[in-house]
């Protein structure tokens, strides 16, 4: 049976399912369910118009997009874009990736004004979450292109896939096998492991 045990002080109700054990018909777990709206997948700022965010999104989207992984299921596009914006700076858009039907799936994307606030987010790597509802760590990266253009090495261009992404600041580029070899050949054995962990790729 579904039971709705309280009221929060801020209105919200928490509903749980309890279901009797396999194991043993004495003992029962206790799921809480979380209801979802479907709205709450997308923000945009009060700046942008429909118009201009497609143009947004048409010209660049992945210039100052940040890949957002471990959310909790109670995470809203709105409440991502207000704690990005407090962290880093202003936001444009912000979005919780969901399955076929609508429903979180533990990651999402946030589209920053300016680039400087983008790399503020990608230095720190990780933002804790801490709130009335939930404590969570989340994971920020590079939001990826799925087919890009390796950036070549040396000043020369390459027409291969880019099927690697450095996300150390000095590169922050995409390479094919041939040309990350050529681009990292030496690192991990000339610099700081700390410098060489950064220069693993991201795939």
């Amino acid at each position: 049976s579904c039971q709705q045990p309280q009221r929060n002080s801020d209105g919200r109700c928490e509903y749980y399912l309890n279901l009797n054990s396999q194991r043993s018909a004495s003992k029962r777990k206790s799921i809480q369910l979380i209801p979802w709206f479907t709205e709450d997948a997308q923000w945009m700022s009060s700046n942008r118009h429909d118009a201009a965010m497609c143009e947004l999104l048409k010209d660049d989207p992945y210039k100052t997009t940040v890949f957002v992984g471990a959310l909790h299921g109670m995470m809203t596009a709105y409440a991502l874009a207000r704690i990005f914006s407090k962290l880093f700076g202003e936001v444009d858009f912000a979005a919780i990736d969901t399955d076929r039907n609508k429903y979180p799936i533990g990651s999402g994307r946030v589209i920053f004004t300016s680039i400087h606030s983008y790399f503020s987010a990608m230095t720190a790597n990780y933002v804790f979450i801490d709130c009335e509802r939930f404590s969570k760590v989340i994971q920020l990266d590079p939001y990826l292109v799925d087919a890009q253009t390796c950036s070549g090495t040396n000043g020369q261009s390459c027409t291969q896939l880019g099927k690697y992404f450095c996300r150390s600041l000095a590169c922050w580029k995409y390479f094919c096998d041939k040309c990350w070899t050529r681009a990292h050949t030496g690192i991990n054995s000339q610099q700081p492991l700390t410098e060489a962990l950064a220069h693993k790729p991201l795939m």
